[in-house]
């Protein structure tokens, strides 16, 4: 399994490391959940909305 950045098109990256031949779907799927709370959390942090509504 491989997690992709939707932006880029490339495996995400964490910590240093692609996210590619992950252990199972579960594992793959938890670390998208994480990686979509910290890219909504730093959006609105910067008062970017999802949606793009302010």
């Amino acid at each position: 399994m491989t997690v992709f950045d939707v932006f880029t098109g490339h495996p995400a990256i964490v910590a240093g490391h692609t996210s590619v031949d992950l252990p199972d779907t579960e594992y793959a799927k938890e670390l998208a959940d994480i990686l979509n709370a910290n890219d909504l959390k730093q959006r609105l942090s910067h008062g970017r909305f999802p949606g793009g509504f302010a």
